[in-house]
């Protein structure tokens, strides 16, 4: 799609992301409800615009958004992360949230805004990518694997 913007995301932003982080949470949900287990308030949105606010503020975090003429249709967000001092690895960059609306993907706006992300981390001297990804989620797992990315630790789960 050649009439997508990718750009960094402004204040003005917050609602829209606001409403593709809730699809995103529903569509999550609906892959691992355990998983994506949310306060009853979260569907206000309140919660979590405030810390997208907090994360546009800091700048070792960057939010990114892809716009189509004046509609936003997803959202990335990554930080500058580091390991324990004990490891001899450099800083790395971390996706903490990324989305692409159901309607517009398959279009190549996922892997435009992941690499503005990456292209962002580069001048830090970042050399790896890192991210989360929901077991149980398929159509994420695919998106990423189809970029490069394999799996590096599992975060394995029991009921008490």
């Amino acid at each position: 799609m050649s009439d997508i913007t990718i750009r960094q995301a402004v204040l003005a932003d917050r609602a829209a992301i606001g409403e593709l982080w809730w699809q995103m949470m529903v569509f999550h949900r609906d892959c691992d409800a355990r998983a994506f287990a949310l306060k009853p308030e979260a569907e206000a949105k309140q919660i979590w615009l405030k810390h997208l606010a907090e994360c546009m503020d800091d700048e070792k975090q960057i939010v990114l958004v892809a716009e189509a003429g004046r509609e936003l249709v997803g959202f990335g967000m990554g930080r500058l992360g580091e390991d324990p001092p004990c490891f001899d690895l450099p800083p790395h960059g971390f996706v903490t949230n990324f989305f692409v609306s159901e309607r517009v993907r398959r279009r190549g706006i996922g892997r435009r805004l992941y690499e503005a992300l990456a292209q962002h981390f580069r001048p830090l001297g970042v050399k790896e990518m890192r991210l989360g990804v929901a077991a149980l989620n398929p159509v994420s797992n695919a998106f990423w694997r189809e970029l490069g990315f394999e799996p590096a630790m599992v975060t394995m789960r029991r009921t008490l």
